[in-house]
């Protein structure tokens, strides 16, 4: 949740305004979203460091599971292949 450059100028307006009256929390939290630099690259960084750690742990699991389904004897050779 990004907040906008008008939402954050609306509250700084309505601080200013009423600088007696707390914000509310909702309103508090955006602006110390605001406050945060480069939050949108810090946030995509995160998102892609959250799918890659899953996206290896799936393809590890798929990999041990791979390993374990294969067999091997003199006969017969069969092997699954890892995707």
């Amino acid at each position: 949740m990004m907040p906008t450059e008008e939402e954050k100028t609306k509250i700084l307006e309505a601080q200013m305004s009423n600088p007696d009256l707390p914000l509310g929390s909702a309103e508090q939290f955006l602006l110390t979203l605001c406050s945060i630099s480069e939050l949108s690259a810090r946030l995509n960084l995160w998102a892609f460091k959250l799918d890659y750690e899953s996206i290896e742990s799936v393809s590890h699991s798929r990999h041990v599971v791979s390993s374990v389904n294969c067999t091997e004897s003199p006969t017969q050779t069969s092997c699954c292949s890892v995707t």
